[in-house]
């Protein structure tokens, strides 16, 4: 019977996308309006009776509003792997390189005029392998990717465990390495991911302009999400921190610094996301929903490096941006953005409206 049967796999992986990001916005806004309500000055019965109401009906209502769209976005992202899979298998070309510890070649360069480039040695052996400054971004739009990965190892190195877990999760094949076997997780499930030891010219690099052990990553990451470096542009910090460590991850709205310093504190990797900027069709209803900082880059995910107090005895939050130390410049934006924040309670919250978290222990 003629006709088409089936979904188109790459629209039902945006609608899952847009589903999970208004979710996040709809925890935000729970935890927005909640400190709102709080702190507001007002007492009396008819104030008791709001916070009552609030609290047992409408807070409840949004968050679940927002786990029913995270729910329906991961059925999404199942029902598209699981097309993703069907048609490979009726058209007789293979799976798509998910689960597979040998996948169908490598990715290809992101500009074809432009060659791979050696990753040459055992990049295992990087003293800076957990340093977040040593990360810098390239032209993919994987920040979610290398934030995530990048608290993991920083967090890692703190417990002394990142020399350990690279050795056990990065092998070589060759002398010196022609391929890297990089172990990922896919729902909690170790996958072998086979790589050549190359970076696409526009790659991740370390601060100091050269491949590294994240560009090994990166390759593997793009590897086993598809095939193409397109297929890891754009994504949650969570699903980073999942694909490294097999440990289900944490994704939160808006946190107060106490709450990410326990985090911290109780070992685990953070990573935090900023606010979009007007332009969906949510704005009607999210009037705060874009960073207020020029030196903010919107809609992107930053390390968590610290929480501390200043010398001005305020609790800060220090922050750094996978682009490096040194920061960058946005397409058409005159304003630098910087490659480390270290901002107030109040700037976070300004700027900053999704949390990312992992357990390393």
């Amino acid at each position: 019977m003629p006709g088409f049967y089936g979904a188109d796999i790459e629209q039902l992986r945006a609608l899952a996308k847009t589903m999970s990001r208004h979710s996040d916005k709809m925890n935000s806004l729970s935890s927005e309006l909640g400190q709102l309500i709080a702190s507001s000055r007002w007492d009396g019965r008819d104030a008791a009776q709001f916070r009552q109401a609030w609290e047992a009906e409408h807070r409840p209502m949004l968050r679940r509003a927002a786990t029913s769209l995270q729910t329906q976005a991961k059925e999404l992202e199942r029902n598209a792997d699981q097309q993703d899979k069907s048609s490979a298998a009726s058209t007789g070309t293979g799976d798509s390189g998910r689960g597979d510890s040998n996948p169908p070649g490598d990715p290809g360069p992101l500009d074809p005029n432009k060659p791979d480039v050696d990753v040459p040695g055992d990049v295992r052996n990087d003293p800076s392998a957990g340093d977040p400054r040593d990360i810098k971004q390239g032209q993919i739009g994987d920040c979610w990717l290398l934030s995530g990965i990048g608290s993991v190892a920083q967090t890692l190195e703190k417990e002394g465990k990142l020399d350990e877990f690279l050795q056990s999760h990065m092998r070589p094949v060759g002398d010196p390495p022609t391929h890297w076997v990089v172990t990922l997780y896919e729902d909690g499930k170790p996958v072998d991911v086979t790589v050549e030891a190359k970076s696409t010219e526009g790659g991740v690099r370390g601060a100091d302009g050269q491949p590294n052990w994240l560009s090994i990553y990166e390759r593997a990451a793009a590897e086993h999400r598809g095939g193409s470096y397109d297929d890891i542009d754009g994504g949650y910090s969570s699903d980073a921190m999942e694909l490294m460590t097999g440990r289900s991850a944490n994704k939160d709205g808006e946190l107060d610094l106490d709450t990410i310093e326990d985090k911290l504190a109780n070992g685990q990797a953070v990573s935090v996301g900023t606010q979009d900027v007007k332009d969906d069709d949510f704005d009607w209803f999210w009037e705060a929903d874009e960073v207020k900082r020029d030196d903010v880059v919107p809609n992107h995910a930053y390390m968590v490096v610290d929480v501390k107090s200043n010398d001005a005895g305020e609790k800060v939050i220090v922050l750094a941006n996978p682009w490096g130390p040194s920061g960058g410049y946005m397409s058409g934006d005159d304003h630098q953005k910087a490659g480390t924040l270290e901002l107030t309670e109040d700037e976070y919250k300004e700027n900053f409206d999704s949390v990312y978290s992992v357990d390393t222990k």
